[in-house]
């Protein structure tokens, strides 16, 4: 073997070790990706788990406020009538309203996967949402107000979803033929 087919195959072998790592590299990232999307949704199940969540969750479901006693721009005013309304678990409603807010950021961000969190929570957001709207929607109206933002963003993002047939029904319709694999 002559140096000129040495060097030729050389480079055919630095091409193809390329190619490799190349298609390794993509290969890795997309596994980091799957692994970070599942380590963001049992971080977002394990919301489930947390004692105050649930806790103001369940108030938030169970509310039935007068909100007569809201007024437009009176922040003070419906602090402390929201703050009445939920008694003790008012900082546990906090704690659902700032998840979400969160949450909100971090899909926009693509720090959290859509569907991911869609699976889990969509109904909820969704109800959490309307259980507010009396307050959120005058947020809309004032360009400059940044209040529950990044909520409101997300309420929007999975109604849209909703909207455009995009939605999924309830998993146990949806997904009723499902069976695990078996075991070999």
């Amino acid at each position: 073997m002559n140096l000129e087919t040495a060097a030729s195959w050389a480079e055919v072998l630095g091409l193809v070790t390329i190619l490799g790592a190349a298609i390794y590299s993509w290969y890795q990232i997309k596994e980091l990706r799957r692994s970070r999307d599942s380590v963001t949704a049992m971080s977002l199940a394990a919301n489930f788990q947390n004692e105050d969540f649930v806790i103001g969750l369940t108030a938030i479901m169970n509310m039935d406020i007068d909100t007569s006693k809201f007024e437009q721009g009176s922040r003070k005013e419906n602090y402390e009538a929201f703050k009445e309304y939920f008694g003790e678990d008012w900082t546990k409603v906090m704690t659902v309203l700032t998840t979400w807010e969160s949450v909100g950021v971090l899909v926009h961000r693509g720090d959290m996967d859509f569907h991911a969190f869609y699976d889990l929570f969509s109904g909820v957001i969704i109800k959490t949402y309307e259980s507010f709207a009396f307050y959120f929607e005058p947020i809309r109206e004032e360009q400059s107000n940044k209040d529950m933002e990044w909520f409101i963003w997300l309420a929007d993002r999975v109604i849209e979803y909703e909207n455009e047939g995009s939605g999924t029904p309830p998993a146990h319709l949806a997904f009723k033929d499902w069976r695990p694999l078996k075991r070999s």
